[in-house]
């Protein structure tokens, strides 16, 4: 059995299902991603780094459709959004889209003092704490620290609201990640009874699984968008591909300081990222 070796340098066996994955989220449809996974099983040995592995699925996806050759990785897109605010705001999406109706972040009054939180996520009887945390390095895991820190500030903005310095009677808390969450961290939320959105875990309301199957796709999958671009496109809330798509030429040749051709080249992309089927 092929071995590959992931970022953080430990061994696994390869799976054929992940290069499918992953094909698919660089916008191709599942003939051509089981074509990529066939050629990427034949060129695979033991030990091969699994960024390697990421380069073969981008170069055959771009030979299939030229138009994805400067398309980035999901995972890696989103650790490249800026932290604050189009992270933030990402989350409140993906929230969104799952039930939730979600209030911007805020300052509010503990008992002891004042916190300020990403967000106040509402279903049913629930009234959430919003915690974003956001990782450039997308192997980074999420903390123990991170869910002690969130405990701590939703048990003092509890008391706050029994004393009348806020209206929000907050019922639990829930913490939003871009990457793993540590097995300490994620046994002291259970056990506390926070939420916890991360990339890939729990399986139900994992953030990757959500972006796919809603295709909340970041404008930071387009390689070729400059930081300067992406902030341009942020500092109006253009954050999603979809929002990208919806917008005239013209106007975002002026957001970004650029041609129209060039335009053109970034919509079809994200056009073709945006047409493959949900899964």
């Amino acid at each position: 059995m092929v071995q590959v070796r992931k970022a953080d340098g430990r061994l696994e066996a390869f799976d054929r299902s992940k290069v499918v994955g992953t094909a698919l989220h660089f916008g191709l449809d599942l003939e051509e991603a089981e074509a990529i996974a066939d050629e990427v099983s034949r060129q695979v040995y033991d030990g091969i780094p699994t960024s390697k592995i990421l380069s073969m699925i981008q170069e055959l996806a771009a030979k299939s459709r030229p138009e994805l050759e400067y398309v980035r990785d999901l995972r890696e897109a989103i650790s490249r959004m800026r932290s604050k605010p189009d992270f933030e705001e990402y989350i409140r999406f993906a929230l969104r889209v799952v039930g939730y109706v979600v209030e911007p972040g805020r300052v509010l009054e503990g008992r002891c003092v004042s916190h300020e939180i990403d967000g106040i996520a509402f279903m049913g009887h629930e009234v959430l704490v919003v915690e974003v945390k956001h990782h450039v390095n997308q192997h980074t895991y999420t903390g123990l620290d991170t869910v002690l820190e969130l405990w701590a500030a939703f048990e003092d903005l509890q008391e706050g609201h029994r004393l009348g310095l806020h209206e929000y009677a907050f019922t639990s808390a829930i913490l939003a990640c871009n990457t793993k969450i540590s097995l300490h961290a994620e046994r002291y939320a259970r056990c506390k009874g926070i939420k916890y959105m991360g990339w890939k875990y729990p399986r139900a309301f994992a953030l990757g699984d959500i972006v796919t199957k809603y295709r909340l796709y970041p404008i930071t999958m387009l390689a070729s968008l400059s930081e300067g671009q992406v902030a341009s496109l942020g500092d109006r809330g253009i954050i999603l591909l979809s929002q990208l798509v919806e917008l005239d030429v013209g106007e975002v040749a002026k957001l970004i300081n650029a041609e129209k051709s060039f335009v053109e080249k970034l919509i079809e992309a994200a056009t073709a990222i945006l047409s493959r089927p949900a899964r």
